[in-house]
Parts: structure tokens; sequence; C-alpha cells
């Protein structure tokens, strides 16, 4: 089953899926977290990355245990965006004072902002 939101559609949006071999689907709670970042923000959102296979992760230079590994079938719950008009500083402070924060992996970049929904809080 293909998933897609009002603004995100992985049949226009390569990133959706791992970008080498098309393999890979995001979670409902990423998707959720997209939707809600974009009415926020009211600005357009730019996935960097989102599921990668094994060897795609190695190429990125992720780590073995990457929260957008692609395993065993199951959702990959990370993504690495960009928010229009807005700095990863912003997107960062945004996504830190959510509700369900605590929830939340959320790292700051010098050109994206990375979260994912690993179940406990990690920062960086």
């Amino acid at each position: 089953m293909t998933r897609s939101t009002e603004h995100f559609n992985p049949v226009i949006d390569r990133k959706l899926r791992c970008s080498c071999c098309n393999q890979g689907q995001l979670s409902i709670a990423a998707f959720i977290i997209l939707e809600t970042v974009r009415m926020h923000f009211d600005s357009p959102v730019t996935i960097t990355s989102g599921p990668r296979c094994k060897k795609h992760n190695q190429a990125e230079g992720g780590s073995r245990n990457s929260e957008h590994l692609i395993k065993d079938g199951e959702d990959v719950d990370a993504v690495d965006i960009q928010v229009a008009g807005q700095t990863p500083q912003a997107v960062y402070m945004y996504l830190k004072n959510l509700p369900y924060s605590n929830l939340l992996g959320i790292g700051k970049y010098k050109t994206f902002t990375h979260v994912d929904v690993r179940g406990y809080a990690a920062r960086w």
C-alpha cells in the first residue's frame, strides 16, 4: 500500500522511497510529522533523504543503525527536510517544542533538519 497525503506523494517525490532502488516507505507517523511541519510554516517542505536501503545508507555515510534504514519490510520513521524560507534551527526548535517531542529524534545540520519517530527523545 502506497501512502500519500495532500502535500507528499511518493509517485512525485522519489525521496519518499529509497532513491537508488525505489524500495521502502515512510510510516504514517512520519507523514503526520511532515504534514504538521508543512501546515505550521505554511511553506513547502523538501525531503532531502527518506528511506534508504543498506547500500544507499552506506553511500550517504549513514550510521549502521540509521533510522533511515529499510529493515525487513518495516516502514521507515526518518526524514531529512528543508522548509522553504526557514533555517534548520527554526525547524529544529519547532519540532523540539511539539507536545510529543519526547518521542522524536531531532537533529540540526547546516542545510537540513532530521526528524524521526524513534519512541524516545534524541537530540543533536
